[in-house]
């Protein structure tokens, strides 16, 4: 039975993997299902084992993305150590090192298509919900063992949310306003100046 449940999850983490490629590749709605088993190496039948459609597939993929982004942040932000800097740039370092093996590039959620069905399944608010929790609560922690300034954690968990992610976002898409590298770094230092008592 073990060995049963082992080849089932190859065969849909095969699935997902080839969908990924494809969806880069190709874009989403010129990839087909006969093309996506095709590429995994199993029966059309199969697909339908795991997903009942692309776009399920997709959402998938989707979560996929987001849950590991998730896992990261609250990984490194669990807990406040007695450098949280370190911590943050630790966490930079981590997300930079993740979107570069990951497989799956950044360019591949933000076509218009894609961000489309992302947006209508409101996949993101649920992700930015609760990264912006985690970061206001590490903010909190922060300030009570004196290590920040005291503020509103909860906004600013939103504001350092949304720099952040706008930021990582344009630098790896367009290497702008500079390559990702520099941007961490900078962003590191803007991060200082705001909490630092």
């Amino acid at each position: 039975m073990n060995s049963i449940i082992k080849k089932s999850e190859a065969t849909k983490m095969r699935i997902i993997r080839s969908a990924g490629k494809l969806f880069q590749q190709k874009g989403f709605e010129a990839t087909s299902v006969r093309e996506i088993v095709e590429d995994a190496g199993c029966a059309k039948g199969t697909f339908y084992l795991y997903f009942e459609t692309k776009v399920d597939l997709l959402i998938f993929l989707a979560n996929t993305i987001f849950k590991n982004f998730y896992e990261i942040i609250s990984r490194e932000l669990s807990f406040i150590s007695n450098d949280p800097f370190a911590q943050i740039d630790n966490l930079f370092s981590e997300m930079i090192e993740h979107m570069q093996d990951s497989g799956l590039s950044l360019s591949f959620i933000h076509t218009n298509e894609i961000l489309g069905i992302i947006t209508e399944q409101k996949l993101d608010n649920h992700f930015m919900n609760n990264i912006t929790d985690k970061i206001s609560w590490y903010l909190n922690e922060g300030i009570e063992k004196g290590y920040f300034r005291h503020l509103d954690a909860n906004l600013y968990g939103k504001i350092v949310f949304s720099i952040s992610h706008q930021l990582f976002e344009s630098s790896a898409l367009y290497e702008y306003p500079a390559d990702v590298g520099t941007v961490s770094k900078e962003l590191s230092i803007i991060i200082r100046k705001i909490f630092e008592k």
